[in-house]
């Protein structure tokens, strides 16, 4: 899907769209998608936020929850 848009080097991928969900996607207390391990659903997309400041406050804090995971 990203094949064109993916580097080889690329450590981390983030996808955006400009759209909101009027779904949500679920996810647990770490953060991470209930129903996809390694998925860490964030923002307006995933109905988490409700404009840019708190898109971004969500990305922080799902970028957090990112990191404590890769940290051993």
């Amino acid at each position: 899907m990203l094949s064109n848009q993916v580097a080889a080097d690329a450590v981390l991928t983030g996808v955006e769209t400009r759209t909101s969900s009027p779904l949500k996607m679920p996810r647990g207390e770490d953060l991470q998608s209930t129903n996809l391990r390694g998925l860490y659903p964030a923002g307006e997309g995933a109905s988490y936020a409700g404009g840019i400041l708190s898109a971004g406050v969500d990305g922080i804090k799902v970028a957090e929850a990112l990191a404590c995971d890769l940290v051993p």
